[in-house]
């Protein structure tokens, strides 16, 4: 071998041998949040209030919220628009989406847009079944991938379910301060403070999932935002929340805003759209 040619190579594997080592040195020193299999997901333990006979005047901040997590269980029918974003400093990552219930059928449409990333998922839940479809927003298309889960297995993989009031899980022990915020032409604005070490966890799991996380994010900051009618009906919930986002080597801080307005409640012409597409495919 060549004098040279052995240098070259020698130089190169110096500096492949370099690189692995950083790369190793950079994975163990990583800054850490919690592996999926360290938490166990059940069902959210939320709290619901189902006899009051309060007005609203009367009843609590979380009083109120109790009623309407109930309230919002026994609607026959409902529409609801999402949008929000996700502030995670290099990039701004944008979130929209629907929601539909009619009876027992429910729908959510999820869409997220970043400049590196860009996804869309469907969940739609008859009884106890669940069709996640991930891919395309044309439910035609060859592209998409759909998995049947039972109820219990999907809490499992995807943490939440969507037909609740909000990402977390509410009752006396998640809600650290809770405070009427305003009272207005018959509308009631409250605001909640979530404990992250007790309310998050089945919301973490569901970033995980939705988000290809390498690890559950680490929540610093959550608050639920309530506007409810005089009747303890919906009209919007705003999440804000402030995480840190694990992506292999990097921990990404991030701050988020959701908000979801309802629409066309217990109106009884609201269809799902597409809807003889989900129940075939669920039930097929």
């Amino acid at each position: 071998m060549k004098k040279p040619l052995k240098i070259t190579l020698i130089v190169v594997l110096s500096l492949v041998i370099a690189v692995g080592a950083v790369l190793t040195i950079m994975y163990f020193a990583r800054p850490k949040g919690q592996a999926r299999s360290e938490v166990s997901i059940t069902p959210a333990n939320n709290t619901y209030i189902d006899n009051n006979t309060k007005d609203i005047a009367d009843c609590s901040p979380t009083e109120s919220l109790f009623v309407l997590a109930y309230n919002l269980k026994t609607l026959n029918s409902y529409h609801t628009v999402i949008s929000g974003e996700v502030d995670a400093g290099l990039t701004t990552q944008t979130v929209s989406g629907e929601k539909y219930k009619s009876w027992q059928d429910a729908l959510y449409v999820s869409r997220s847009e970043s400049l590196f990333k860009s996804t869309s998922n469907r969940f739609f839940i008859e009884n106890n079944a669940v069709l996640v479809i991930d891919g395309e927003l044309d439910v035609n298309s060859d592209k998409n991938k759909l998995t049947k889960y039972n109820y219990t297995a999907f809490i499992q993989q995807y943490g939440t379910d969507f037909r609740e009031l909000s990402n977390y899980e509410l009752n006396v022990n998640t809600i650290t301060k809770a405070e009427l915020i305003s009272s207005d032409g018959g509308l009631y604005t409250y605001r909640y403070e979530i404990d992250v070490e007790k309310g998050v966890n089945n919301y973490r799991v569901n970033m995980y999932k939705m988000g290809g996380l390498s690890e559950l994010p680490t929540f610093s900051k959550s608050t639920l935002e309530v506007v409810m009618t005089a009747d303890f009906m919906p009209v919007s919930v705003k999440q804000e929340d402030e995480y840190k986002a694990y992506m292999g080597v990097l921990a990404v801080s991030c701050t988020s805003t959701l908000i979801e307005t309802f629409e066309r409640i217990n109106d009884g012409a609201l269809t799902i759209p597409e809807l003889e597409f989900y129940k075939s495919n669920l039930n097929g």
